[in-house]
């Protein structure tokens, strides 16, 4: 099993967001909202340029949920997000976990429920997602 202890902390290294990024994300989505591809649309709105889809984001965190418990990550983790700020072609988005609480699992031996709290920041330290993520680990 695995040893994973309150306060152990993993982050992946900073994402640079770039338009053809965000382009690339919209056609594999099947996703083009013109808030994500379309700069002259997207500067009329309350965004005044475009943003990165959501999920292309949360994607930054299951990268890191997959390098830290791999294929346990795969077969039991769980994502709950909530986005706090928009982000933007230029923003370095560093992804961060900490985890909240490992306790054994009742009646299985060797396996641990795993509790995470993820924020993501861009440069300027602003939260543009918060999550939790909850993993068994064996």
């Amino acid at each position: 099993m695995k040893i994973i202890n309150k306060g152990d902390v993993f982050t992946l290294p900073a994402k640079q967001i770039t338009q053809d990024m965000i382009n690339r994300y919209a056609d594999a989505a099947e996703d083009h909202n013109p808030l994500h591809i379309d700069p002259e649309f997207a500067k009329t709105t309350r965004y005044g340029g475009t943003i990165a889809h959501g999920m292309l984001s949360v994607a930054f965190i299951q990268e890191l949920m997959m390098r830290t418990f791999g294929r346990d990550w795969l077969e039991s983790g769980v994502i709950e997000a909530g986005f706090m700020a928009p982000v933007r072609p230029g923003d370095a988005i560093v992804t961060e976990a900490t985890v909240m609480r490992a306790v054994p699992v009742k009646d299985a031996e060797n396996k641990l429920q795993v509790r995470i709290q993820v924020l993501c920041r861009n440069e300027k330290q602003e939260k543009v997602i918060r999550a939790t993520t909850e993993v068994t680990v064996t």
